[in-house]
This record gives C-alpha cells, sequence and structure tokens, in this order.
C-alpha cells in the first residue's frame, strides 16, 4: 500500500448524542498520516453497540497501520481490516451473553495519492462533494433500499417506511461479512462526508450540500460546518446519534 504523499487533507470529526438517546453508539476516527476516516453506528442494547463500535475502528485503524508497507491494494487492506473487525466484535458477543446480538455499521475511507477507496458495511454513508454539488458514494444494506430497488416503494416512501432502520449487513452480527467497495479519483476543493444515520435521516441531500457550500464559500473551518450538520439534525427532530466527519481536498503538500 502506498503512503499518502500526493494529496495535502484537511479533516473533522465530531458526534453528538442527539435530544433522544441516552447513550451515543456512533464513534470514528481520523488517522490524516494514513489518509484514513472512519464513521461507525453501532447496535445493541447493554452498551453492546457503544463496545461494537469502538472496537470496530479499533481493529479496523490496527490492521491499516500494520499493512502501511504491504504491496496489497487499498480495497483488499479494507477488506481484511472489516473482516478482523467483524471476528472480534461477534466472538466478544459469544463470550458475553449480554452482548449478544450487537453489531455496527462501518464506512471506511482510505485516501491513498489522488485516488480515494471507500468499503461499506450498513446504512452509514459516504458523501462526495464539490463546489457543483453533493452525491451519496456508498449504498445503503437496509431493507427498504432493497425495497427501493425492487420497486416496491418509491423514494419519497423511504423515510416514512415502518422497516426504515433495519440493516441488511453489519459488522459483527454474524461470522462473516464482506464491505461494499467504491472508489473516486480526486482532484483540489473535493470532498468527504462520512456520517450515521442519525444526520443523513433528518437532513436531505439539497439542504445537507447548503450547508457544506455555504461553509467553504463564508471561510468557515471544517469543523465548524460539521456543528452546523449537526445542529440542523438535531433541530429537525435529533432522534439518533449524529455523527459527521468531513474531510477536504487542499492540493498537493506544501
Amino acid at each position: 500500500m502506498n503512503p499518502n504523499t500526493t494529496l495535502h487533507l484537511s479533516s473533522t470529526l465530531l458526534s453528538d448524542i442527539g435530544l433522544k438517546r441516552k447513550q451515543n453508539q456512533d464513534s470514528g476516527a481520523i488517522d490524516p498520516e494514513l489518509g484514513l476516516f472512519i464513521v461507525a453506528d453501532g447496535m445493541g442494547g447493554h452498551q453492546g453497540g457503544e463496545i461494537a463500535s469502538q472496537l470496530c475502528v479499533e481493529k479496523v485503524l490496527e490492521h491499516v497501520r500494520n499493512s502501511i508497507l504491504s504491496s496489497d491494494s487499498d480495497a483488499l487492506v479494507l477488506q481484511q481490516s472489516i473482516q478482523i473487525a467483524n471476528q472480534a466484535i461477534y466472538e466478544k458477543a459469544f463470550q458475553d451473553p449480554k452482548l449478544e446480538g450487537m453489531g455496527t455499521t462501518a464506512t471506511i475511507l482510505k485516501i491513498s495519492g489522488n485516488r480515494a477507496t471507500i468499503l461499506q458495511v450498513g446504512d452509514s454513508r459516504a458523501y462526495f462533494w464539490n463546489s457543483t454539488g453533493l452525491w451519496q458514494i456508498s449504498r445503503d444494506h437496509s431493507l427498504v433500499q432493497e425495497k427501493l430497488r425492487a420497486g416496491l416503494i418509491t423514494r419519497e416512501q423511504l423515510k416514512f417506511d415502518e422497516m426504515k432502520n433495519v440493516i441488511t449487513r453489519s459488522v459483527g452480527y454474524e461470522p462473516n461479512v464482506r464491505g461494499e467497495v467504491f472508489h473516486v479519483d480526486l482532484s483540489e476543493g473535493d470532498g468527504f462526508l462520512l456520517c450515521s444515520d442519525g444526520l443523513s435521516g433528518p437532513i436531505e441531500d439539497p439542504q445537507m450540500f447548503e450547508i457544506i457550500i455555504e461553509g467553504e464559500r463564508n471561510g468557515l473551518s471544517l469543523a465548524a460546518t460539521a456543528k452546523r450538520l449537526i445542529d440542523t439534525a438535531n433541530s429537525q427532530g435529533g432522534d439518533d446519534n449524529a455523527t459527521a466527519l468531513l474531510v477536504r481536498v487542499e492540493g498537493p503538500p506544501s
């Protein structure tokens, strides 16, 4: 794996418990030297979700760091890391009956040179943005997305479907998991938003882009823009934990 030496990146991570939950089961991490960014949204009672998401982040970071000199592709290294995380979570739940059934989503971004690799499990999301728009890069692994692709519901009905929180793939719930991989070629001024569904649920994509691009035009820091996104999610219900991780490509290193 080649180290990230071509592009200079700025990034920020903000997570909030929301207005209706008793604990924050979201986790995330930023490692600029590796060009590695992660958001995980845990599920499971008795702190199971919190444990699962934290363990996922820890194991992915550890494996990617250990693979820095590997000749394997970023996609392969990320697949290996998510399987290691999956096994660790599954085994921990097996050892402690109170944690049975715990799992987590995982949205992982790895930037090497001018190429981004995204690995997705679950319904947290990766968005790509630039001055012209914002696009969802990842694909939700959820029951409503399956129904949408099958033509059983419309996009307008999706947010109100009673099964909207049921995911079809997670890290740690079953003995094995495989992430879905996406690639993006990068230019100066491009950016990414990784987020849990506590953010993407209340905020429609056009409003999300409006907040991000307004921050760009007004010279706001990524941290200030992330806070605006979180505050907007809370003002529009705040039903769930909300996590926003923003990454911007600044250009070649100085």
